[in-house]
């Protein structure tokens, strides 16, 4: 984006020496072209490029650049018909309907930004233009290579793009999709009945250069201040809590209680901010041992690692060789007999499975992401007691 701004403050100066040399030789047309790049925008060509990759689309005389911001776009006269914004988190989009000149369309609005944003101060990343809302008979819309909304058969675009990436074959339609990554890309709709393109869809979710990702906070937040350790791991298995040797917590654990007890982070393997609602990688270490788990930070804003929880932790395995415990007095070390004894008599559910030299324990198991998890060796190759528990983790996400 700042190469572009550049490019159209050059242009504006370039114009407006032709704008006085206009009034010394009195030629109008030289004035209105003044006239019309000082009216141009971020997120605007002068030219409509000639290569679908660049993902620009003419409406009228005005050729749209993708990504733009959200307030170039409605600059140019586009008029939301939602009464109010919506607040998007980091790496979310929505679609919000807008109108202009009795036209309407759907719009790509995309958060990419680190902290939760109003819809109007994110990113246009992309426009949809369908028969039912813009009828092709309503102004011109034209997209690179000359492609004419209206005009242009399935042959006109294959021959400007290619082969395309995928292709859809229905009854009402035949679809065109050009891509070069997953939120990147360009559909074509052919209209069965006409012959010709009906509908566009076009998507660029990528930062404009110069894109400012906003502030991270290093406030640290109310409920990270809150949290106590346990007094002790009980014989419940929904407080969800494990230790770690003798260190007690409950999970989900902030960063910075684990820092109190003398884990150190590894900063050249630590994502140095984490975007509102959102997760990254902590590495920690303390006398040789090593945690590496994501971690999710709750608020609304952006924040740094020791702000942020770890919800889930495992303890023993390959990776932490470290005393490991969970509720009803299950540790590492523990003989399988033993385990499953302990299990039987709290009377919880588990399931298990045995896949080569390890056998898998899941526990009150409320999904994927709010269970204990045992694993106990079967092996006999010397890196773990015959037929005990090498490995407990507990695991319990927000809701």
């Amino acid at each position: 984006m700042k190469m572009q701004k550049i490019c159209l403050l050059i242009g504006m100066i370039a114009m407006a020496g032709s704008t006085v040399f206009a009034e010394e030789t009195e030629t109008p047309a030289a004035a209105e072209a003044a006239a019309e790049a000082a009216a141009e925008t971020a997120g605007t060509a002068a030219v409509l490029s000639d290569d679908w990759k660049d993902y620009q689309i003419q409406i009228d005389d005005q050729v749209y650049q993708f990504p733009m911001m959200f307030s170039d776009f409605t600059a140019l006269g586009w008029t939301s018909t939602d009464e109010e914004y919506p607040v998007l988190e980091p790496n979310q989009y929505d679609m919000l309907y807008f109108t202009k000149d009795d036209v309407q369309c759907t719009v790509y609005v995309i958060n990419l930004g680190m902290n939760n944003e109003s819809a109007e101060n994110c990113i246009v990343g992309g426009m949809a233009i369908d028969s039912f809302d813009w009828d092709v008979s309503v102004g011109t819309v034209t997209l690179p290579g000359g492609i004419v909304r209206g005009q242009a058969d399935a042959a006109a675009i294959e021959a400007a793009y290619g082969t395309p990436s995928d292709t859809y074959e229905g009854d009402l339609y035949t679809s065109l999709t050009y891509e070069t990554d997953s939120y990147s890309s360009i559909e074509l709709s052919v209209d069965a009945e006409s012959g010709v393109l009906s509908d566009i869809d076009i998507r660029n979710f990528v930062e404009p250069e110069g894109f400012d990702a906003g502030e991270v906070s290093t406030e640290v937040p109310e409920a990270v201040t809150a949290y106590t350790k346990p007094d002790s791991l009980g014989d419940s298995f929904d407080e969800y809590r494990i230790a770690l040797d003798g260190e007690l917590y409950t999970l989900p654990v902030p960063v910075s209680v684990l820092i109190a007890d003398g884990w150190e982070i590894d900063e050249a393997e630590t994502d140095p901010e984490i975007a509102a609602n959102y997760f990254g990688w902590v590495t920690l270490r303390k006398g040789g041992q090593e945690i590496r788990e994501t971690i999710v930070n709750s608020e609304d804003y952006a924040t740094i690692p020791e702000n942020c929880w770890l919800e889930s932790l495992t303890v023993g395995g390959f990776t932490l060789d470290a005393a490991g415990e969970i509720p009803c007095g299950i540790k590492t070390g523990m003989p399988e007999a033993d385990m499953i004894q302990a299990l039987d008599a709290a009377g919880v559910t588990y399931t298990s499975e045995t896949s080569g030299d390890f056998a898998y324990y899941t526990i009150n198991e409320q999904s994927f992401d709010k269970c204990y998890e045992l694993i106990v060796y079967k092996g006999d190759d010397g890196h773990f007691e015959k037929d005990t528990v090498m490995e407990v983790t507990c695991s319990n996400a927000f809701e």
